[in-house]
């Protein structure tokens, strides 16, 4: 490391932060650097500070220990002076050119929206912001619809390690969480239901009601709620960061399809390796509920797993199959939406990828209640 040379002054060009201060009632004194780099919540804050100020022009404004200033604080300033020069006012030559542009410009202010105005235009824009993405997500369905279809033509394209990769992040990796949230959800269910029936001698019940209840509703509910937070999340965070590193423009360059690349593989990994969740959570909650059952209510559980099959339909079971499907598939285009519509910075990403697991998470669930009002006289009679 290097000394500096004696007569030499080492000097850090450091800008301290702008603020003001009023000294007694009579003066305001601005001091740091009021530029274009002013964060906006501090420029928000010092336009609140200085329109707090009754009758700013009384006072005399000292701009001289200014470090810098461009147009961005000078517009702060001028706004606080009510587009006008004070009275009393000091600052340096190279600083007064600023307040000479702003009086010579005329700058045209906006009308004033009342709330009814302000609560008009939010909800509008959420309405029009919803129409965009229900229409981006329905392009991306018809887009791979398309995709599929070129693919049954040129077998050679089909994404199979792609889609064999998906199969292993999203099902495989997920097996354990799902096998032991699946066991416990069928303990507790056994616990609080076997309280209430048992109330009325009718503790058997337990094994058709809890066999319902997982096979046709939690079962695929469960899976899809806790998939829509760990792989939907990843897809549309792994999609979106290629946006970043300039992957997702390469790759169209090159003359791929980012449908075909990137959503295929994913949504065809999800409908297959969610329905296959479904049955694990379904066994596991199951195997769950009978050692419960055992333990608690007195019901073996050899004669749980007997008289499943009697009290429960078998078309419960294919229902909630076909909801995994369902719900894979609508995890997996809305995380892959997202990701590819993502902007290219990291709060954009950020987001986009709360946005991907709000929407999964409301769309399974309307899904949900949909088919369950479609469905309420099969396999319940």
């Amino acid at each position: 490391m290097r000394t500096p040379a004696p007569g030499h002054r080492v000097m850090a060009m450091v800008s301290s932060e702008a603020s003001f201060e009023r000294i007694n009632d009579e003066e305001v004194r601005l001091t740091g650097a009021w530029t274009l780099l002013l964060d906006p919540a501090l420029r928000r804050r010092l336009a609140r500070g200085l329109a707090a100020l009754d009758a700013p022009h009384r006072y005399r404004w000292d701009l001289t220990r200014l470090e810098a200033l461009d147009s961005a604080g000078a517009r702060v300033l001028w706004t606080a002076w009510g587009r006008r020069l004070p009275e009393r006012f000091a600052c340096h030559a190279d600083h007064r050119h600023w307040f000479d542009w702003l009086a010579g410009t005329r700058v045209p202010i906006p009308p004033a929206r009342g709330r009814l105005g302000l609560a008009i235009e939010r909800v509008g824009g959420g309405v029009i912001g919803f129409v965009l993405t229900a229409g981006g997500v329905l392009v991306l369905v018809g887009q791979l619809m398309l995709d599929v279809a070129y693919c049954v033509r040129h077998p050679r394209v089909i994404p199979w390690k792609e889609t064999a990769a998906t199969v292993y992040h999203v099902g495989a990796t997920s097996m354990v969480l799902l096998g032991c949230v699946g066991f416990l959800i069928g303990v507790v269910m056994t616990i609080q239901l076997g309280m209430a029936l048992s109330q009325f001698g009718a503790a058997m019940l337990v094994v058709g009601t809890m066999g319902l209840a997982v096979l046709r509703e939690l079962g695929p509910v469960i899976c899809g709620l806790i998939l829509a937070g760990r792989s939907g999340s990843a897809m549309t965070s792994g999609i979106g960061a290629m946006h970043l590193t300039g992957e997702y423009d390469a790759l169209r360059a090159f003359g791929s399809s980012p449908s075909l690349r990137l959503a295929l593989p994913r949504v065809l990994g999800a409908a297959i390796s969610l329905p296959l969740l479904v049955v694990w959570a379904d066994f596991a909650a199951l195997i769950g509920g009978a050692v419960t059952a055992q333990a608690d209510l007195g019901v073996g559980w050899r004669l749980f797993l007997t008289q499943l099959p009697e009290q429960v339909q078998i078309v419960n079971f294919w229902i909630g199959l076909a909801k995994g499907v369902l719900f894979g598939l609508t995890i997996a285009v809305v995380g892959c939406y997202f990701g590819m519509t993502a902007p290219a910075d990291t709060a954009g990403l950020s987001r986009h990828t709360t946005l991907s697991v709000v929407s999964s998470l409301t769309l399974i669930l309307v899904f949900d209640a949909s088919s369950g009002a479609l469905l309420t006289h099969v396999g319940l009679l």
